[in-house]
């Protein structure tokens, strides 16, 4: 049984890491290029416009991202009925998502051009919600196809953006290709997926019991994109769109090679769901060895980060950029507990202790907003990329210590940083 768990985790996260690093790879290159094309200006136009498509991609998520491998592991003959649902479920809210985007931000913003950014980019929220297909492949050990079709579709999307930049294209198209990397993928995933002989089907009690298992995580999930976006929106009110580009080059690079970790932790989900239905000396293992791989990898990268930052910034964006070296040497150590937080839900379904991600995540959120309103008045985007770092360590390293029920699993991250019972 070991063995071929090994066997199958071993296959199934060099399958994502591929994807994923190839994935990367495309969009790292094409990124460099619009952002040099566009300018921090317009480039920072599409990051601040886009940070409200973001907060509503979360909404229309409705939590259910993170109990979906699980459900679909516990209730294999009910598969068809819990995606059929999601998707049903998740394309009524993206609609009207869109169409309170729409208002909204004719609303606040005032600017055709603002508005129209905005509008391009949130049709991706439509197509996000077949993103499910991908956790089903995800729950049978199967990323290998997931991981074929993303390399097909930012394949055909970088080739989309490359051809804009050759014709010299307004900012309008890089919004537009935002949703046309979703659009490619949703596509590509139906193909497969109904190719392969499955189906969908609907049913609202399947609906009532997924929302019942995902309130939790979306009311921490909304709590989460309230201060992953507050910093862009912020520095856009604030400042002004050339903040927010400058701001956005060194997250960007911050956000681009963490797909690495995703992998890992997607890859070792399923695995270490199993365990604990089965032996639960080896799950806490197995989690430590996670938290261990997760810290270890994010020490490693945000030093080499930190030291060739200046080197890093105006090679990949040129001397325009030069202002965001200072932004990513900071930005760079917050990985590190981002994705701790990641890989600590693991822990927290099992353990069913979901109720408590949404303490957490409003103590994120009211520290995330005092502490960019505060910093970014002082110290400009400087202060912004002070108030991500310290809003991640807060909320998912100091919390799950402070409170009694997840206490557990913070020693268990404590464990695996100091890397105790890991190797035997």
């Amino acid at each position: 049984m070991g063995k071929n768990i090994t066997s199958r985790f071993a296959k199934n996260a060099s399958w994502m890491l591929t994807g994923r690093i190839i994935q990367m790879g495309l969009v790292f290159v094409t990124t460099m290029f619009i952002a040099r094309y566009l300018g921090p200006t317009d480039y920072g136009s599409i990051q601040h416009t886009y940070s409200y498509v973001a907060f509503f991609a979360q909404v229309c998520a409705l939590g259910m991202n993170e109990i979906v491998v699980k459900e679909l592991i516990d209730n294999k003959e009910k598969n068809d009925e819990i995606l059929g649902t999601m998707i049903v479920f998740r394309m009524v809210i993206a609609i009207a998502s869109i169409f309170v985007l729409y208002v909204l931000i004719t609303a606040i913003k005032k600017s055709p051009i603002l508005v129209l950014l905005t509008v391009l980019q949130s049709l991706s929220l439509i197509f996000q919600t077949f993103d499910c297909i991908t956790y089903f492949y995800q729950s049978k050990l199967m990323a290998h196809k997931t991981a074929k079709i993303n390399i097909i579709a930012y394949t055909l999307t970088s080739i989309f953006r490359v051809v804009c930049l050759l014709l010299k294209r307004d900012v309008k198209w890089f919004a537009f290709a935002v949703s046309l990397d979703y659009i490619v993928i949703a596509v590509l995933l139906l193909y497969v997926y109904f190719r392969d002989g499955y189906k969908f089907k609907f049913s609202i009690n399947t609906g009532k019991m997924l929302l019942a298992r995902s309130w939790h995580y979306l009311f921490a999930d909304i709590m989460v994109a309230v201060y992953g976006q507050a910093d862009k929106l912020l520095l856009g009110g604030l400042l002004d769109d050339k903040a927010v580009g400058l701001y956005s080059a060194a997250t960007q690079l911050c956000n681009a090679w963490p797909i690495v970790l995703m992998s890992i932790i997607d890859s070792a989900s399923p695995i270490i769901i199993e365990l604990f239905k089965e032996d639960k000396q080896a799950f806490k293992k197995k989690l430590k060895q996670l938290y261990a791989s997760i810290f270890y990898i994010g020490v490693f990268v945000a030093i080499a980060l930190t030291i060739l930052s200046n080197f890093i910034i105006t090679t990949i964006y040129g001397v325009d950029y030069s202002e965001a070296s200072i932004l990513l040497k900071i930005c760079s150590w917050n990985t590190i507990f981002a994705y701790l937080g990641v890989s600590r839900t693991i822990w927290m379904q099992c353990n069913d202790k979901l109720k408590y991600e949404k303490q957490i995540a409003l103590v994120g959120v009211i520290a995330n907003v005092v502490l960019n309103y505060s910093l970014i008045k002082v110290f400009g985007a400087i202060g912004a990329a002070i108030a991500l770092t310290l809003t991640q360590f807060i909320t998912n390293f100091v919390m799950v210590y402070i409170l009694k029920p997840t206490r557990e699993n913070a020693k268990l991250i404590i464990e695996g940083i100091i890397l105790k019972d890991v190797f035997e």
